[in-house]
């Protein structure tokens, strides 16, 4: 265009130099074709200048829109960048001290500041299950969890009220909602969903973007799991599921600690099974196993949530009962003893008392010792008392 109007200003200059040359060399031209001859250039002129303006207002136009979308995918990028840099934060700190469900809640947290104020819900799935929530809580189920989790497909929905299969969304107030499963080795494990309670429209982009994120994000939440399992398998009795004696002995230098701190009590129990040598070599120790495994599962489900129950070795067990009495210590391990014995156990009646039984022995700090080697030593010293009194009995 801007050659184009050159181009026409140099005719104007050339037709003037003509007129002129022409009224030099005698040839009068009448006044009207002068005047013709001037209207016509200004009104040229005038097109010629509003269609170059028109043309310039939509290359502005243009420009003006390409540079909004410039801006949002700078944003975006800026956005994306700072989640995968909060995931990589999250891989640098990850140690023993820094659990699944912590790292879960960071990634939810990260996602909800990428996308602004909505709810995020990040939900593994099957052994592992574990969910998580920043901002509402939501019930998410139904057909519609089928399509992520078993189809493995993404999922976009601006009115939820559309739809049947989202009407128990609809009924929570969400209005749209984003979410997409995560699946590192092609299983899905879990899934990622953002939902809206204020009418958001979501757009193909925040679906590519929230999928973008999925795939980091899977694969740190898998390693964390492994991370767990393995802790787990360290920490715990492969037979009964229980705390092992290292970790079980951490725990209890831990409580008496924190004991000392508040000016309260921790009691410690060790449970012997009586005759249990007599009941593996009669029955085998495949049967052996049985009884252990029922007694570890009686144990867990007579003591509190914060009580800690581990295996102690052998056909030994170990209870901490943390801001406990001896008395209320006592009263629990009379029930776990009564319910052990109450138990149909297979053979039972061959051992030498006609019936499969336990022992127990207790001791309280600070009341019997002041450190938790002297506080095992005191209720192992108690159970021989219980053994040496007859067995089946809570000896402190």
């Amino acid at each position: 265009m801007r050659t184009f109007r050159n181009t026409f200003f140099l005719f104007v200059v050339i037709y003037l130099f003509v007129i002129t040359l022409l009224y030099t060399v005698g040839r009068q031209l009448s006044a009207h074709f002068y005047f013709v001859s001037f209207i016509l250039i200004v009104s040229f002129i005038i097109v010629i200048e509003v269609i170059y303006n028109f043309n310039v207002s939509n290359d502005m136009k243009r420009i003006q829109r390409g540079l909004e979308k410039l801006q949002l995918a700078i944003q975006d990028a800026e956005l994306e960048s700072k989640f995968l840099s909060t995931l990589t934060e999250i891989i640098e700190t990850f140690n023993e001290e820094v659990s699944l469900h912590e790292i879960l809640h960071t990634i939810a947290s990260s996602l909800r500041n990428l996308f602004k104020e909505e709810t995020i819900v990040l939900q593994l799935l099957g052994d592992d299950f574990k969910k998580v929530v920043e901002g509402k809580n939501i019930d998410f189920t139904g057909v519609a969890f089928a399509q992520v989790t078993d189809k493995a497909h993404p999922v976009l929905i601006n009115n939820t009220a559309s739809f049947s299969s989202y009407k128990m969304l609809k009924e929570q107030g969400v209005t749209s909602c984003v979410f997409t499963p995560f699946h590192p080795k092609r299983n899905v494990v879990g899934f990622i969903g953002v939902f809206s309670f204020n009418n958001k429209q979501f757009t193909i982009h925040d679906l590519t973007l929230l999928r973008n994120v999925a795939a980091p994000t899977a694969l740190l939440i898998e390693n964390a799991v492994l991370f767990d399992r393995t802790k787990i398998l360290a920490m715990t009795d492969s037979l009964t599921q229980l705390y092992n004696r290292r970790h079980f002995e951490d725990n209890l230098h831990m409580a008496i600690a924190d004991a000392e701190k508040k000016g309260l009590k921790v009691s410690l129990c060790i449970a012997d099974v009586d005759f249990f040598k007599h009941y593996n070599d009669l029955n085998g120790h495949q049967a052996g196993d049985i009884v252990l495994k029922k007694i570890a599962q009686i144990l867990k489900q007579s003591v509190k949530g914060s009580d800690i129950v581990g295996r102690y070795g052998g056909e030994e067990f170990i209870i901490i009962f943390p801001e406990t009495d001896k008395n209320y210590a006592v009263k629990i391990c009379e029930t776990i003893r009564t319910k052990v014995k109450e138990y149909e156990f297979y053979n039972e009646k061959a051992q030498p008392n006609n019936d499969l039984t336990i022992s127990f022995g207790v001791a309280t700090y600070p009341d019997d010792a002041k450190n938790a080697d002297v506080l095992i030593k005191q209720a192992d010293l108690a159970l021989y008392k219980a053994k040496q009194g007859g067995r089946d009995r809570v000896m402190y």
